[in-house]
């Protein structure tokens, strides 16, 4: 083949290349150009006696598309760099057949399919990087064939079967890496023929059985990562002297288990390791966490001076002894089994910066001596058995951490401390970010003193006895984006200064006894997400700013006195998750603004006063996945178009006045006779105890009958009526005009709520009481418009009572008469049934007629 055609050759195989790729740049095509030397092109090394390319490094390009298969034409290539890229496809089988090649380096990209085999039985290739790609199937399906290969980094695919023992004849490799794939099956023992082994990483697998012996025997190695697999039994080493200059052996979250070799103090350059390791005189970090390790921890850990680092976390050890680590500065013995006080050990590690002791047994006192870990970072004491100091009022331990300035981070949740939080708690380190300690059986107020811990970002005193008001001094931690206070004692009324925390995204104080109204400015929290206000007793109507609160996740306002009406603006909330306005006092109808909260997933608004039709919008959110409106007035039929709602798992529409079929679609194929009760109207066929739907020809059929004959017989009547009733009224005399007074109709008047009744008649007050009867009892109130009413009450424990202020309710709607007391509006709950009447300031007619007291002269 000529110079020339040789050379056309490579620059048609760059052309190929270009075509399949593009970037947001389009630089290749702008740049790998037609009327240029191709050797010349970005990315492009030439040899220089032949002009042939032997390099294409084109990595960090933001390149797309697929790598072509005439790569493999460009016969003289020895390096392949086309990293941290988004190519996809599969690497071309060819390119393992180009003889010079030495470096295959394509990691960060998308590519998929499998690793051609082409490329591991590859006599001169030195180095492959695929990593971070989404490679699957094996690692290879024939014969390792690359005495030449140092390099292999295939971490972070998609890669499954086992590490083929073949793998041993790869005898120069340096770095062997296969960590976060699925690889599964026994570590092979031929690893160990890898004479010239530096790195072994092959941690985040699905590896079983035991570490091979071999490994240990490979005097090259220094890192070995086997974390996160399922390894199992003891660590074994061979007998006698082992050729080793390990460094760093990761072995955390496996099955490890028995007794450490004999022979391991042999590793004496090992700096990680796990067991009975005094003779290993440079170790700084001792991992052993998430292993089921059982018994204690060897004294004679305590002589190495060097240990920085000691993990012990999720194992079974009950106790330590006899330790002791100057230069000790993070400890992890959490989740364990440890038992008794916290060691002395802790204490004494002045350079200690991060003790983690949480879920073990621990019990007896904090340590008043704290404050000598001078460069402590982190308290991690949670869920343990530690109490406060005997006979102690305030939390003494708190003062010797007044020294601790460095300290970020305080977690003593979960455990019986049985103290009240003294004021000087704000003296502590203003570095302070997170501070946790609910469920502690703290009693007492919220110290003002919390106002000086500047840097909180977290603060929780949830599941304690602390009463009182939230202080206002609460307002000066700008930096808070957690207040969590839910579950204790708290009274009186949210304080305003929550709304000077322009960062809060979470604000619980459910489950206290807060009362008055939700402060307006609470809508001024534009990063807040959550908002949990629920079991208090709050009242007054519902702050309208809250509803403007677009980025507002949760919200839950259960089981309060809230009132008022949901406002069409609702539609606002447009990233809501869940909303429970349940046990409150809200009423009117629901606004079909409802549905446009598509990202709505929990809706609560049972037990409340709302009537109206559900609305068809409810077929738009189409995330919901709870809804529950039982024990309210609705009315109308359930929209068939709820039963396309493909996530909603639960709904509850009982005990209102629902009528037409169930939906038979969707949730309501699961639903039982529970979420329909109490609503006379509704019926189906597909939920048993619900009664069956009249067919619907016959319905059909009575329908046409209605609209033909019977609408214009009774409209003909009406018109008949109405004229005869025009022609006797204009004969009637003026005089006896004046007779038949206007009477309000019931029908025309909004409901009024059992709350307003009770503000009315200042809650019952026997001052008000105007007479007793046998249904009842009326009550002399004013209305929040200025009106005096008469408030008639009736008693519900008589079954007749509410039958007849149905009947009650039907006359006043029908009759009317100058001699009978207007109704001006009704009221009717679970808790009431009432009638407001026009006040008649000169008393009943009985008591006029055989009162003693009264008489009447000749006129009256």
């Amino acid at each position: 083949m000529s110079f020339a055609s040789s050379n056309e050759t490579d620059r048609k195989a760059l052309l190929d290349f270009r075509n399949l790729i593009t970037s947001p740049s389009h630089f290749l095509a702008i740049n790998w150009t037609k009327n240029t030397s191709f050797c010349s092109w970005f990315g492009v090394t030439c040899s220089t006696r032949r002009q042939r390319v032997v390099a294409l490094a084109l990595p960090n390009l933001q390149l797309q598309g697929t790598i072509s298969p005439s790569l493999a034409n460009l016969s003289f290539l020895s390096v392949l760099n086309l990293g941290n890229n988004s190519l996809h496809g599969d690497i071309p089988y060819v390119l393992g057949h180009l003889p010079p090649l030495r470096v295959i380096d394509i990691p960060n990209n998308q590519l998929q399919g499998s690793i051609p085999t082409s490329l591991l039985q590859h006599q001169r290739v030195q180095k492959i990087s695929l990593a971070f790609n989404k490679l699957g199937g094996e690692v290879c399906k024939g014969p390792w064939k690359v005495p030449k290969l140092s390099v292999l980094n295939l971490r972070n695919n998609s890669l499954t079967s086992i590490i083929p023992p073949p793998v041993g004849n790869a005898t120069k490799l340096m770095n062997f890496s296969l960590s976060g794939n699925r690889i599964n099956g026994n570590i092979p023992k031929e690893i160990g023929n890898m004479s010239q082994l530096a790195s072994l990483v092959l941690h985040d697998n699905q590896l079983r059985g035991s570490i091979p012996t071999s490994l240990f025997n490979i005097s090259s190695l220094v890192d070995m990562s086997l974390v996160l697999n399922s390894l199992s039994g003891s660590l074994l080493l061979d007998e006698g002297n082992i050729v080793s200059n390990l460094k760093y052996l990761s072995i955390s979250k496996n099955q490890i288990s028995g007794c450490i070799p004999s022979n391991i103090c042999q590793l004496r350059e090992l700096k990680g390791l796990s067991g009975n390791i005094v003779c290993l005189s440079k170790l700084e970090d001792f991992y052993i966490d998430e292993n089921p390790i059982t018994g204690t921890i060897p004294t004679s850990m305590g002589n190495i001076s060097t240990l920085q680092n000691l993990f012990f976390g999720n194992n079974r050890i009950p106790s330590t002894t006899g330790l002791h680590l100057p230069n000790l500065k993070e400890v992890n013995m959490g989740v364990n089994q440890l038992e008794g006080e916290i060691p002395l050990f802790i204490t004494n590690a002045s350079k200690l910066e991060i003790p983690i002791l949480n879920n073990n047994f621990l019990t007896g006192t904090v340590p008043t001596n704290l404050g000598n870990l001078c460069e402590l970072q982190s308290l991690f004491l949670h869920t343990n058995q530690l109490t406060n100091e005997p006979r102690e009022h305030e939390s003494r331990f708190f003062n010797s951490l007044m020294d601790c300035r460095t300290l970020r981070y305080v977690e003593m949740d979960d455990n019986p401390l049985n103290g009240v939080l003294p004021n000087y708690i704000g003296n502590l380190s203003s570095t302070i970010e997170n501070f946790y300690i609910s469920n502690a059986l703290i009693n007492g107020l919220i110290p003002p003193g919390i106002g000086n811990m500047s840097s909180l970002t977290e603060l929780n005193f949830e599941g304690n006895n602390l009463a009182g008001s939230i202080p206002s001094e609460i307002g000066k931690l700008k930096q808070l984006q957690g207040l969590f206070l839910t579950y204790n004692k708290l009274q009186r009324h949210i304080t305003e200064a929550v709304c000077h925390l322009s960062n809060l995204v979470k604000l619980t104080l459910a489950g206290n006894n807060l009362t008055g109204e939700i402060p307006e400015c609470i809508g001024n929290l534009s990063m807040l997400q959550l908002l949990s206000l629920f079991s208090n007793r709050l009242s007054s109507e519902h702050p309208l700013s809250i509803w403007k609160m677009s980025g507002l996740l949760y919200l839950d306002v259960s089981q309060n006195c809230i009132e008022g009406e949901f406002p069409s603006g609702i539609g606002e909330l447009k990233a809501i998750i869940k909303l429970d306005f349940s046990s409150n006092h809200f009423l009117g109808m629901l606004p079909s603004k409802l549905g446009e909260l598509q990202n709505l997933q929990y809706l609560d608004l049972s037990n409340n006063s709302f009537f109206g039709q559900i609305p068809l919008s409810f077929a738009n959110l189409i995330s919901l996945e709870f809804l529950h409106l039982s024990l309210n007035s609705l009315s109308g039929t359930i929209p068939k178009s709820m039963g396309r709602l493909s996530y909603l798992k639960s709904i509850n529409v009982s005990f209102n006045e629902l009528e037409g079929e169930i939906p038979s679609g969707g949730v309501f194929v699961n639903s039982t006779v529970q979420s329909f009760l109490g609503n006379k109207g509704l019926c189906g066929v597909h939920i048993l105890e619900v009664p069956a739907c009249t067919n619907p020809g016959l319905q059909s059929k009575s329908k046409e009958l209605v609209r033909k004959v019977v609408i214009p017989v009774v409209i003909s009547f009406f018109l008949i009526f109405l004229l005869a009733s025009i022609w006797i009224v204009k004969r009637q005399k003026k005089g006896k005009s004046k007779d038949v007074e206007k009477v309000p109709d019931i029908r025309t008047h909004q409901l009024v709520s059992y709350h307003k009744i009770q503000r009315a008649t200042n809650y019952f007050d026997e001052s008000n009481l105007i007479d007793v009867g046998s249904s009842g009892s009326v009550y002399k109130g004013t209305l929040s418009s200025g009106i005096v009413v008469a408030i008639k009450i009736l008693d519900l424990e008589y079954e007749e009572v509410c039958k007849r202020f149905d009947g009650e309710c039907e006359v006043m709607r029908n009759v009317r008469h100058r001699n009978l007391v207007p109704v001006i509006t009704t009221c009717s709950s679970d808790y009431i049934r009432a009638f407001v009447l026009q006040y008649m300031s000169n008393g009943s007619l009985e008591n006029w007629l055989y009162r003693e007291d009264s008489q009447l002269n000749l006129l009256q």
